[in-house]
């Protein structure tokens, strides 16, 4: 089964506000190098489309795909490749070999936790450490991001002596905090993974270590966690060689299975060698069920009896470890990942539950709040969206996706903070832009325009004068029209083509699977087609889902259904039954009473013009 790609453009779907089905365009090298590795013409073409022949060594295209295809951390790149990463564990070793406090200070998202759980695993239980020396400083959302003033506040009332600081996946663009704990005597060794502030690495860290800094060689797309991750492995090596643990003290691979949770949430490459490798290896160790947080979410939610994935990980688990941070405590978040047991696992999961569904009724306001406000300001050569409400800091970034994905435009979400103030969350939406450049560009314009900012290419935060709104709302536009080089966004699904209803079976999705795990710049296959609307139903509490069965073009009748199909329970579909409509979707098992049948989890349904 090969689908053929040539990036076609589906002409009928670019109405208002409904983008444009392309095919993705797929490289005919990459594509035979692919067959040779054992794949099937489908997975060959779904590679094909994924892989930028450019981009290998075409002598070794072959080995080069192989790696990403499939992963092994044999694959990885070693820490010893880490700019800094032998200076930093040579710290940390004498941190520990010393008898003050180690502070950890991290982020509060996904990223920041599971670094947290990385850094304390491997001081505890294979450094030795005892417990109480460990000093845990994790962020919160309403203070904002990085090593901030109340943060720094912290660390100096602590009354026992701090032998070091070690940030996790922030600290790179916080001198100033850095320097005032530098100035108490307090050493502060950064480990980060994001953009490095236009003047370099902080000067008053004894140390920084992350890939974005110039000179370092090391795969620029990895998360904090695994920044950590590398750290530790390297501390490790500097303690055996220091004879302070033994020289057969188990490798730090048993950590991966948090790092691929903490990798796969922050949204980073997952094309990346290294990033597959230990998502790959991480989910190995999870589906083996040995931990009791992994025991508790199968029993929350057991992804339909199928082993957990990069999605699964995605939108069950950090969905609720990320909603701690925003409606309540984010430590609840770190207990559950360090349980010793079902019970201990359980309450805190519970917990996480309640805050999940907590953050979804706040976002359900906001999301209102955000789609009126959109309404006023959106036209067809508008570049951007710069959306004020009011509400929960912490959703912003959850509303800057939504809104962003339905007008196909780079959308920041901005709420008021005490002391005059504003939160942004923003989303970059489409491929091609760089909201961390962006930002840097604006700030150029206006040197007093941010408190602060961090983040990504594509998703990034900041805080600014409420005064200013109006101002960073020019700005923005014009930073992202620059990047666009005046081109208005054309909002876009990238497909894999088409497949016939004879294709869709139970066996396909185990030939998709192969090429797990699926992420960011890898991902997932989606296919359009069309379809005749046999049966159709609302369902759900909030009856905004839309179950379905349609009939192929080759008479197959197939189930399907798309979430959130309608904003509300007041908005009319534009659908009906007997429609012919085009439908992107993604093949899926469904396990109904044990009897397994594929099942398109619909994204797009579009009425096809007669």
């Amino acid at each position: 089964m090969q689908i053929e790609n040539h990036g076609k453009i589906h002409p009928m779907l670019n109405t208002e506000k409904q983008p444009l089905i392309t095919e993705r365009p797929t490289c005919q090298k990459v594509y035979q190098a692919a067959l040779s590795l054992g794949l099937t013409p489908l997975q060959a073409n779904l590679v094909a489309g994924r892989i930028d022949a450019d981009a290998l060594d075409h002598g070794n295209m072959a080995d080069e795909i192989q790696k990403i295809v499939f992963p092994k951390l044999q694959y990885i790149q070693p820490p010893t490749t880490l700019k800094n990463a032998s200076h930093a564990a040579k710290l940390i070793a004498d941190a520990i070999q010393s008898d003050g406090k180690i502070v950890l200070a991290t982020d509060y998202d996904t990223d920041g936790v599971t670094s947290a759980w990385v850094a304390t695993q491997a001081l505890v239980k294979y450094f030795g450490v005892a417990p109480e020396r460990i000093e845990h400083l994790i962020g919160e959302r309403k203070e904002g991001y990085g090593i901030t003033d109340e943060m720094v506040q912290r660390i100096l009332s602590l009354t026992d002596p701090v032998d070091l600081v070690i940030s996790a996946d922030q600290g790179s663009s916080d001198e100033p905090r850095i320097a005032q704990l530098a100035a108490q005597g307090i050493k502060v060794c950064v480990t980060d993974h994001h953009q490095m502030a236009i003047e370099g690495p902080p000067k008053s860290a004894v140390c920084t270590v992350n890939p974005q800094q110039q000179g370092c060689d090391y795969d620029k797309t990895v998360a904090g966690c695994f920044v950590i991750f590398l750290v530790m492995s390297q501390t490790r090596a500097e303690l055996i060689q220091r004879q302070a643990i033994p020289a057969d003290t188990p490798s730090l691979k048993e950590l991966a299975q948090n790092i691929a949770l903490g990798t796969v949430a922050d949204s980073v490459s997952l094309k990346s060698v290294n990033n597959r490798a230990i998502v790959q290896a991480g989910l190995a160790i999870i589906n083996q069920l040995k931990h009791p947080c992994w025991q508790a979410m199968k029993q929350l939610n057991n992804n339909q009896h199928q082993p957990f994935t990069a999605d699964y990980l995605a939108f069950q688990v950090a969905t609720r470890i990320n909603a701690a941070s925003r409606v309540s405590d984010v430590t609840s978040a770190f207990h559950f990942l360090n349980a010793g047991d079902l019970y201990e696992a359980q309450h805190h999961l519970n917990q996480l539950e309640e805050d999940n569904l907590n953050r979804r009724q706040q976002q359900e306001d906001m999301l209102q709040q955000a789609q009126a406000y959109a309404e006023t300001i959106f036209h067809d050569q508008k570049y951007t969206l710069c959306i004020k409400m009011t509400g929960n800091a912490g959703i912003q970034g959850i509303i800057a996706s939504r809104i962003g994905e339905y007008y196909g435009r780079p959308t920041i979400a901005m709420t008021e903070l005490e002391g005059g103030l504003l939160a942004g969350s923003a989303r970059g939406i489409i491929n091609n832009i760089d909201l961390r450049s962006a930002f840097q560009w604006m700030s150029e314009q206006d040197s007093e325009l941010f408190r602060s900012m961090g983040g990504h290419k594509g998703a990034a935060g900041c805080m600014i004068p409420l005064e200013k709104f109006e101002y960073f709302s020019e700005l923005f536009e014009k930073a992202i029209a620059i990047q666009l080089q005046g081109q208005v966004p054309v909002p876009q699904i990238e497909t894999d083509g088409q497949l016939s209803g004879r294709d869709l079976t139970p066996e396909l999705i185990q030939d998709l699977n192969v090429l797990e795990p699926y992420g960011r710049e890898w991902p997932k296959p989606i296919f359009y087609g069309h379809f005749k609307v046999l049966e159709m139903r609302l369902v759900g509490q909030t009856q905004t889902h839309l179950s379905l069965k349609l009939l192929s073009e080759d008479r197959r009748r197939l189930s399907a259904i798309q979430f959130n199909a309608r904003p509300d329970a007041q908005t009319d579909l534009t659908i009906k039954p007997h429609d012919t409509v085009i439908a992107v979707y993604e093949p899926s098992l469904n396990n109904f009473h044990g009897r397994i049948s594929v099942q398109l989890k619909i994204s797009h349904l579009i009425p096809k013009p007669h």
